[in-house]
């Protein structure tokens, strides 16, 4: 059994990172070092979010469907741009994803905190 909490950090959070990782890379020509700094993580973290290797693609894929999702990541995206705190916008895009169902089969078995 998976807590809902995991799936989040397990499989949500991820996606995001690689959607902001890319949008700060080709919207703002950040160096994958800047968005490190930016995102608190690593270089070769944000290396591996920017080769696909590290988020499941199916659920980014879910999310970069989603043109609503997709407001909040070039909103968020735009926060970290200018180093201020996207929080409340990753707050709507998991909360999004979630009253969307768009990751349903994850949250499914999933129990709540």
């Amino acid at each position: 059994m998976k807590f809902e909490a995991e799936v989040i950090s397990d499989e949500l959070l991820p996606a995001v990172r690689s959607l902001l990782s890319s949008e700060l890379k080709d919207s703002y020509g950040m160096t994958q070092r800047d968005i490190a700094q930016r995102l608190e993580i690593t270089q070769p973290a944000v290396s591996q979010y920017l080769n696909d290797q590290r988020a499941d693609q199916s659920v980014k894929n879910k999310l970069k469907d989603d043109p609503q999702i997709m407001i909040l990541v070039n909103e968020a995206a735009g926060k970290l741009a200018v180093d201020k705190d996207p929080t409340g916008e990753v707050s709507d895009i998991l909360r999004a994803v979630r009253d969307k169902g768009l990751l349903k089969e994850k949250f499914r078995d999933a129990a709540k905190l």
